[in-house]
């Protein structure tokens, strides 16, 4: 029993230092590092003015292409942050925020007082960080980071203008992702501890969990401040689909070429398609609900 157990807990942790890494310079690492820990020296500061622009908000689940998203709204005038992740164009700040409060604020408004105000301190510093090098305080900004998504409800209760766009990817192209970075950190307390014995099962679990979460309460709370966006639309109707987010986000007419410059299928849409058997589980009534839901074909 006792070896059994062992042998569980070893295959677990091989797995847990396997999944989600992604090769990275030794430079890029110490860099990330090190701004890790001076963000949580970050001076505190006075909250954004009220009346300051509310930011759009670019989340998904991980691994869904929302880096591409940042390039076209930076090129668009968006000021999406400098102190970010060369790699994914995640904000570091919010990132931080993030990796600290997301267990604790999930169930928000059903947190207590004194963790909510000291998360509200943690969140106003971050903001401060992420905002610096804007070019005035009235200029459109925003941050992306997957992870957002799991905390709509309390950006929102934050900035009730906010916009959201929100990412989706065929899931069946997510289960087979390289970046497990959110299940790695998270499955456990929201999957359940065995997560790990299954990792493909739990990937479409979270992608089923968290595109519901955001679609719902994007519909229902957000309104026409709501904007949900396929990946694959992005790749193969580029123009039309930034000229749709463009309008929903109140843009200035532009021309969109410069913006979808470079932008295209890398050969991973449909990739589950070429996938072997042994590589794929099955989907599941709920997941394969929710892509009819989001406009995949089964």
């Amino acid at each position: 029993m006792n070896g059994s157990r062992w042998r569980s807990s070893y295959e677990r942790l091989r797995l847990l230092l396997k999944i989600g890494r992604r090769p990275q310079s030794r430079l890029e690492q110490i860099r990330l590092n090190l701004d890790r820990f001076f963000l949580s020296f970050a001076r505190s500061a006075p909250a954004l003015d009220s009346a300051a622009v509310p930011p759009i908000v670019v989340a998904a689940v991980g691994g869904s292409g929302t880096r591409v998203l940042v390039q076209v709204l930076r090129k668009a005038g968006w000021f999406m942050g400098n102190r970010v992740n060369s790699r994914n164009e995640d904000s570091l700040p919010i990132a931080w925020f993030l990796t600290k409060w997301l267990r604790s604020l999930k169930d928000f408004p059903d947190v207590d007082g004194r963790t909510l105000a000291t998360a509200r301190c943690d969140f106003e510093r971050m903001l401060n960080v992420h905002r610096r090098g804007i070019p005035s305080p009235d200029a459109p900004w925003g941050w992306k980071n997957p992870r957002s998504m799991w905390l709509i409800p309390f950006l929102v209760d934050r900035f009730p203008k906010m916009k959201f766009v929100h990412m989706v990817r065929d899931a069946r192209d997510m289960m087979l992702s390289e970046n497990r970075y959110f299940l790695r950190e998270h499955g456990h307390w929201i999957l359940g501890s065995d997560w790990w014995r299954n990792p493909l099962a739990a990937q479409l679990e979270l992608w089923r969990m968290g595109n519901k979460r955001a679609l719902e309460f994007g519909q229902q709370y957000l309104g026409d401040r709501y904007h949900m966006l396929r990946y694959e639309d992005l790749c193969q109707k580029s123009a039309e689909t930034v000229t749709r987010l463009l309008e929903f986000l109140e843009a200035p007419k532009m021309d969109v070429g410069p913006l979808i410059e470079g932008i295209r299928d890398r050969g991973n849409i449909g990739r589950w398609r070429r996938a072997s058997s042994a590589e794929v589980v099955e989907l599941g009534r709920g997941v394969e609900a929710d892509l009819q839901r989001f406009g995949y074909e089964l």
